[in-house]
């Protein structure tokens, strides 16, 4: 492993700790008390809290969470359903009476001001301007701020390095089987094709281990591009990495020809990910990205 590769690698966990979150609010740890009661109406603001060892008390959309976010640790059974992602359960909410509450400003500003009545409450931007940092930065600076809040500091950078840690070992396993820049696609099926970016968090994860992504669309503040089959001829001499939440999505190309055709189809470069690779999460599930695209390369490899 280049000792640039290592440099840079550390010099991301310095980036992520010293730049600040561009929240329209902080608050001071003064004001959430240790080991804090936490509702998150967010999916990765809940894989957040376990990285740290918070159990939340109330989660948005569980059984949602428990199908899409695949890691470890699991939410406990005793958690408070409080609605969904788009319609938080106020009442709910309030009910359980928590210390803090974390939410996302694309769903939740519009009700910032009531949740700010229930408890004291963080909503954040995943999702940087075009041209004003990247996603894999920023969501790094959110789970600092909430490590910081949470009186975890210290877990979280720890965090942070260990998943810094595991794209070094990823690109490594990748070196070592010849297929460090070798070009790929990021797809998921919904059931249209959405097909990621340079600015999207999962490209950029993948960039880190090695890989180099050869589709070039149009940059959106979300990362990805939603596209009909023509737009896969230009990239059909990629690998071809897919999130599909079920195969039927999949299979039903089986019968088209301009399917059949393509490059990576005729020589089996398409490589299912699993519905449960949370590819808009947090740094436990930027490791199992990084880790599942390493792995399936390697049984490619092994045909």
């Amino acid at each position: 492993m280049p000792i640039t590769r290592r440099i840079f690698l550390n010099l991301s966990i310095t980036s992520a700790v010293s730049v600040a979150c561009s929240q329209q609010k902080l608050l001071s740890t003064s004001v959430i008390p240790p080991n804090p009661k936490v509702v998150a109406l967010e999916w990765v603001y809940v894989e957040n809290l376990l990285a740290l060892g918070i159990q939340p008390i109330g989660v948005a959309d569980i059984a949602g969470y428990n199908k899409y976010v695949n890691i470890a640790p699991k939410l406990v059974d005793s958690v408070i359903e409080v609605g969904t992602r788009q319609e938080p359960n106020l009442e709910a909410i309030a009910k359980i009476k928590p210390d803090l509450i974390i939410g996302v400003k694309q769903r939740h500003e519009a009700i910032d001001q009531t949740l700010s009545a229930i408890a004291k409450t963080l909503l954040f931007d995943p999702y940087p301007e075009l041209n004003a940092g990247n996603q894999l930065t920023r969501m790094q600076q959110i789970f600092l701020e909430i490590a910081r809040v949470c009186h975890k500091t210290s877990v979280g950078e720890s965090v942070l390095q260990s998943m810094q840690t595991s794209f070094a070992t990823n690109a490594e396993k990748l070196d070592a089987i010849k297929l460090t820049d070798s070009p790929f696609v990021l797809c998921q099926f919904v059931p249209e094709f959405r097909l990621f970016n340079n600015n999207s968090m999962a490209v950029q994860i993948l960039t880190q281990i090695g890989l180099r992504n050869i589709w070039q669309g149009e940059l959106e503040r979300f990362g990805f591009n939603t596209v009909g089959l023509e737009a896969l001829l230009t990239i059909e001499h990629a690998h071809f990495f897919y999130i599909a939440e079920t195969q039927a999505s999949v299979q039903s190309l089986q019968r088209n020809p301009v399917w059949q055709s393509l490059e990576f189809v005729r020589e089996q470069r398409l490589h299912a990910l699993g519905e449960d690779t949370w590819i808009f999460g947090g740094p436990l599930s930027a490791q199992i990205l990084a880790q599942k695209a390493v792995a399936a390369l390697q049984q490619f490899l092994n045909g």
